[in-house]
């Protein structure tokens, strides 16, 4: 029996509709612009019977929900979740951070999100974004969107009846059972009630537990990429039944580099004052911090840094196999992401790490849906 029914905006690959599936909700409709992103959803949920529809391929700016619940054939008020990641771009912390007028939204996806909700009012809202979204703009954007959301009200409610509560913590997914530090802004919104009454769930996992904590020990690397089914690769390899287990071919001088780099967790720092140091780019020869995670490995006993949209690009981040004289895979990536195995992948590398990074881990969105509000509001 479903737990409750959702639509995911935003959803991309359909991380957080697998999530919610995975929580027994049920998925009624799904939006997104990237077309890469909703073909990898359509292969891997629609194709898969999770769920019975086709994504629908629209700019939620310009689509209301009376649009969304005539292409899902949904009735007004039948949705009991939605569910949104907008873009996160605008929240970078490279971006500027200038304060901005609460009633004027620097960012028309978020505008857009807070739009769709006040279209259908559902009784839950789950949001995910990145932890710049706390502080970008000095706050603001963060105080225009919960002043958006206790404003919102159903036809038969006074003021004082309806709004948004809203709860928004900033939480390390490691810290769920996730094999990756990647820290995120989760959203829990509930209509009708008091923020200070909403709970997101307490982490599950720890770095280092003793013997009398109930919470596990964080997810390492080597938990989510050491299988049997998943077979050793150099450069320019590939696995034969699995497409998305394919390395990347790097240039002779990126080889060069990762073989003078130590194995587990090691950085191109760990060069410098040994017969390697000519190995390292002049652009980080005069650097002493900031740039070392490009071309690092990462350590089979730690979780993950956060993947990115490049996160198969060594220059990009610290994203060498912890052994292997290449980059992770597109399918190391997605199973560091929580993907189910067997998940399919967009055939050009470039398009799976975008889809993958851009992604909400499956199983924080499922670890979240079980925090004492959401288990009051939808019993599993």
């Amino acid at each position: 029996m479903s737990r409750g029914t959702v639509v995911d905006l935003f959803c991309g690959a359909g991380g957080a509709s697998l999530g919610f599936h995975q929580a027994g909700f049920e998925i009624r409709g799904a939006v997104d612009i990237d077309e890469d992103a909703l073909d990898t959803y359509e292969r891997n949920l629609t194709d898969e019977g999770i769920v019975d529809f086709e994504p629908l391929q629209a700019d939620l700016e310009e689509t209301t929900f009376d649009e969304i619940r005539d292409h899902f054939g949904l009735e007004k008020g039948e949705v009991d979740v939605i569910c949104g990641c907008p873009p996160c771009q605008n929240f970078s912390s490279l971006r500027d951070t200038t304060p901005w007028p609460e009633d004027e939204p620097k960012d028309d996806l978020l505008r857009a999100f807070v739009e769709r909700i006040r279209e259908e009012k559902p009784d839950l809202v789950f949001f995910e974004n990145v932890q710049g979204i706390l502080s970008s703009g000095e706050g603001a954007y963060i105080k225009w969107f919960r002043n958006q959301m206790e404003k919102v009200t159903r036809e038969e409610d006074t003021e004082e009846q309806g709004g948004y509560g809203v709860n928004l913590k900033l939480v390390n997914a490691a810290n769920y059972g996730i094999p990756q530090r990647r820290k995120r802004t989760i959203g829990v919104c509930v209509y009708g009630a008091d923020s200070d009454d909403i709970a997101v769930r307490s982490p599950t996992h720890t770095e280092n537990p003793d013997e009398d904590d109930e919470r596990e020990r964080w997810r390492w690397v080597q938990d989510a990429i050491v299988r049997d089914d998943l077979v050793n690769l150099s450069k320019g390899e590939k696995q034969d039944d699995d497409p998305a287990h394919r390395a990347r071919n790097h240039r002779q001088k990126t080889i060069d580099l990762m073989e003078a780099i130590p194995d587990d967790g090691g950085s191109w720092m760990d060069l410098r004052g040994t017969e390697h140091e000519d190995l390292i780019r002049e652009c980080h020869q005069n650097i002493d911090s900031g740039a070392g995670s490009a071309y690092g490995r990462m350590a089979w006993k730690e979780p993950a840094p956060t993947l990115t949209t490049r996160c198969t690009t060594p220059s990009c981040g610290r994203f060498t196999h912890p052994e292997a004289n290449r980059s992770i895979t597109p399918r190391e990536a997605a199973l560091l992401m929580t993907f189910p195995r067997e998940f399919e992948l967009p055939d050009r590398i470039s398009a799976a790490e975008r889809v993958v990074g851009n992604a909400v881990p499956p199983d924080l969105v499922e670890a979240m849906l079980y925090s004492p509000t959401v288990e009051g509001m939808f019993p599993s």
